[in-house]
């Protein structure tokens, strides 16, 4: 049987490869990352589910934080009820909600962002890098969703008639510096919370081989208690460890005495707590943080996964890549390619013998 020549080979090798270089839409080599919509309307969703079924919890918080006494759980929740009703519990949420959508959204389009940048070997285990991806997450988070805290939590303490007073009052008495004064003890807090709860996240998805951090290429509907799970626990630990972070934070944002204001700093508030409650005041909370953070990490993240794998589904059963394209437009690049190459190779292979 005749040899083809090697020339004809060398060139057919030479086809294939600038095929696959110059073909950005070969589905079966293609990688299989999520497109940022996709992460954008999981993030989205995650973030409403989060602050939303959590915001009666969060506004009894918010009550023995900034409260100069010591409260308990039970003490914050009646005095609220007292002094505000049933839906005192919720007032502010719109302010949060309507916020915590551009802010999920950012933050994790930013985080996948970050992943694949500077985490992008699945198989191996990074806790440092997954901080790191997790502190980038909350720079971009914090920075939208900051303004929207600050009047969320001055309406949950009974002040103002409603959020476009609040938000008009602080422009008026405190200018922009009002909505982003505490930017820098959030980031202070949120940095090490969410890089701490996205490194356990991970780790605890890795040891009990759940999704992508266990080993698969994608997350699976299938593994959507798991993720509820991982996410909580690592929530509970995150919220605890920066529990003193947050009572800080919410004294510098429930201030309304400017001249006060303008001379306090994260230290010198963190002082006059331990004066007038010892180290158990930096503590203030801690309860309901704990209880809050937990489930809001396992509603944030499960949610997110399981909307995103959702979404995955989707576009395959619908026929369409990732990226939205339609596969059938891919198949058929894909083989007008191979079809190219195959000629060349025949025609190649024929010049020597019709010589």
């Amino acid at each position: 049987m005749a040899q083809l020549p090697t020339a004809a080979v060398e060139e057919h090798r030479g086809l294939a490869c600038e095929c696959d270089d110059e073909d950005p839409f070969e589905w079966e080599v293609r990688d299989s990352g999520t497109p940022f919509w996709q992460h954008a309307v999981a993030g989205s969703c995650a973030g409403v589910m989060e602050h939303i079924s959590m915001y009666p919890m969060d506004t009894v918080k918010t009550h023995m934080q900034a409260s100069p006494v010591r409260l308990s759980i039970g003490e914050a929740a009646q005095a609220v009820l007292r002094n505000q009703g049933t839906s005192g519990l919720m007032r502010g949420s719109l302010v949060i909600g309507a916020g915590c959508i551009p802010a999920h959204a950012g933050f994790f389009g930013t985080y996948e962002f970050a992943t694949a940048r500077i985490a992008a070997e699945e198989h191996q285990h990074q806790p440092m890098r997954m901080a790191a991806c997790g502190a980038a997450a909350t720079t971009v988070h914090d920075a939208i969703l900051t303004p929207h805290d600050v009047a969320k939590q001055r309406l949950q303490l009974g002040r103002y008639s409603g959020a476009i007073d609040c938000a008009l009052s602080v422009w008026r008495q405190e200018g922009l510096r009002g909505f982003y004064r505490s930017l820098p003890v959030t980031l202070a807090m949120n940095v090490p919370y969410n890089g701490i709860l996205v490194a356990c996240n991970d780790s605890l998805q890795r040891y009990l081989q759940v999704g992508r951090a266990g080993g698969g290429r994608e997350a699976k509907l299938a593994d959507a208690p798991w993720h509820f799970l991982c996410a909580g626990i690592s929530g509970a630990i995150a919220g605890a460890a920066t529990t003193p972070l947050d009572v800080v934070k919410t004294r510098l944002q429930t201030q309304t005495d400017v001249s006060h204001a303008s001379r306090s700093s994260v230290l010198g508030i963190a002082r006059s707590i331990v004066r007038e409650s010892g180290v158990r005041g930096l503590f203030q909370g801690l309860g309901p943080r704990v209880l809050l953070a937990a489930p809001s990490a396992a509603v944030s993240w499960g949610t997110y996964e399981t909307v995103r794998a959702a979404l995955q589904d989707f576009s395959s059963n619908s026929g369409l890549l990732p990226g939205g394209m339609p596969m059938l437009n891919s198949m058929n690049l894909s083989s007008r390619s191979s079809a190219g190459s195959s000629q060349a190779l025949v025609g190649a292979a024929a010049q020597p013998l019709l010589a």
